[in-house]
């Protein structure tokens, strides 16, 4: 069984340069950070559900934080994902094809999702700024809406990074025919 540590996956870092191991370690100390997120989620709902079947006093706005803290630790652990390249992907198309043709497919999945990420940084930035400007806030609790939001932004850009770390990975690979 894996330690709660970074470096404790079990797989070497796929990259060799300090900017990637750099990128690595961010990537899973953040997504370590959401998984801690989510144990608290579930500590928060099972308190409310005691107190409201026990106590008839639950949690007020237990929804709404478990809506945000979802939405936060779910991002947290998109970076590592790619950094590891563990998206969920069909190989079936691509196992006959050679390591070259392979790592030319992987530069434009990684390519592209770095584009993505880098729009979703954009436009979630963008909102999170907006929503503090019109003091925009949750329905409940009243909690400012740009709080969640713009701790969605590092997590989309750790994304983009860790995307466009591995579409040169990726690009080596298709040029080289092997990781070198």
């Amino acid at each position: 069984m894996a330690e709660l540590a970074p470096g404790a996956t079990g797989e070497p870092s796929p990259f060799t340069s300090s900017w990637g191991h750099w990128l690595d370690r961010i990537s899973t100390w953040w997504a370590l950070g959401g998984g801690l997120l989510f144990c608290a989620i579930v500590v928060m709902s099972i308190v409310s559900i005691v107190g409201r079947k026990l106590f008839s006093t639950p949690i007020q706005g237990d929804m709404e934080l478990l809506q945000m803290g979802s939405a936060i630790a779910a991002a947290a652990f998109l970076p590592l994902c790619e950094v590891y390249d563990h998206h969920i992907k069909v190989d079936a198309f691509t196992n006959g094809l050679s390591a070259r043709a392979r790592g030319w497919l992987d530069a434009l999945g990684h390519a592209l999702l770095a584009v993505i990420g880098a729009l979703l940084t954009w436009r979630t930035a963008l909102y999170a700024i907006s929503a503090k400007e019109s003091f925009e806030v949750s329905a409940l609790l009243l909690v400012p809406l740009w709080w969640p939001v713009s701790l969605l932004v590092p997590s989309f850009l750790l994304l983009t990074l860790a995307a466009l770390a591995r579409a040169g990975l990726s690009l080596r690979i298709a040029l080289n025919g092997d990781a070198a």
